[in-house]
């Protein structure tokens, strides 16, 4: 048998929010409120005040970071969920290689997937019996969140991009671009934000290329895409240009907006107690 010790991190913060987001902030019943708007705006200030941690009425850049991070961890879990009830085929609470393959049907005949699906599974398998428990399965689906498989990761990043093989990455090597290529205005001008991002994000030392250690901080940042995102809102919706968003003002106001954004899983947080 499996041991259990050494569950990933993630498992514990997935159960803490499925349970306060499904029975602490979701209080109002839909069948009390007749009027649509009411209804969505109410639901949405529940859900907005549950990550205003300091009570002040506003989302600074970190709490609306943690929104982004309370969503995506949710729907880690369901993904978690249904990839292994459609893994494990014969049921035994252990899922092989071969079954893993079954269940993501064309992707399987794809040489590049195989090769790094089969040292993903390979390197999740701590105890090397060839199956993966749940605790193994979901280090394997999800590996940026696990420290143990960050180096499995580094290895992924590198075979993909480090072209010379000299064990650091170019801005071209990052870009996936050639010098011709990147020398191109247009191509360039598609690209420009990637370069932005290289330069005052991951090049720490100023030199357009990445050493060892500035790619493993890169790929251990697991919340690098969320941050991202949760910036990219901010400056949208910061009317005042303060930093930060009124929940009355910046939010609420804009509830029809928020009620079609991936923050509140287009809707389905507003409208379904049970959605988590």
């Amino acid at each position: 048998m499996k041991s259990r010790t050494g569950k990933i991190r993630f498992l514990l913060p997935v159960l803490g929010f499925l349970c306060f987001l499904g029975f602490q902030f979701l209080k109002s019943e839909p069948d009390q409120i007749t009027d649509v708007n009411t209804f969505l705006k109410t639901r949405l200030a529940e859900l907005v005040r549950a990550f205003d941690e300091n009570g002040n009425g506003e989302l600074c850049g970190e709490e609306l970071l943690s929104w982004y991070h309370a969503v995506d961890i949710g729907d880690k879990a369901n993904e978690l969920k249904l990839t292994w009830e459609n893994s494990d085929r014969n049921g035994d609470s252990h899922i092989s290689l071969h079954e893993y393959l079954e269940g993501v049907g064309f992707l399987a005949e794809d040489p590049s997937f195989l090769k790094t699906t089969r040292r993903r599974f390979v390197s999740a398998d701590k105890d090397q019996d060839s199956l993966l428990s749940k605790e193994e399965f979901a280090i394997f689906l999800f590996p940026e969140l696990s420290p143990e498989m960050r180096q499995n990761l580094y290895n992924e990043e590198m075979t993909d991009r480090d072209v010379d093989g000299d064990g650091n990455l170019s801005l071209h090597e990052y870009l996936g671009l050639s010098e011709e290529e990147l020398s191109n205005n247009v191509r360039r001008r598609s690209v420009q934000p990637h370069i932005d991002y290289f330069r005052a994000r991951l090049d720490t030392d100023n030199n357009d290329v990445l050493t060892p250690d500035e790619i493993l901080a890169w790929i251990s940042d697991d919340k690098r895409h969320l941050r991202e995102k949760s910036e990219k809102l901010l400056k949208k919706l910061d009317k005042n240009r303060d930093g930060r968003l009124n929940i009355e003002s910046e939010v609420l106001n804009d509830f029809k907006y928020f009620s079609e954004h991936e923050l509140t899983r287009y809707g389905d947080l507003l409208y379904y107690q049970d959605e988590l």
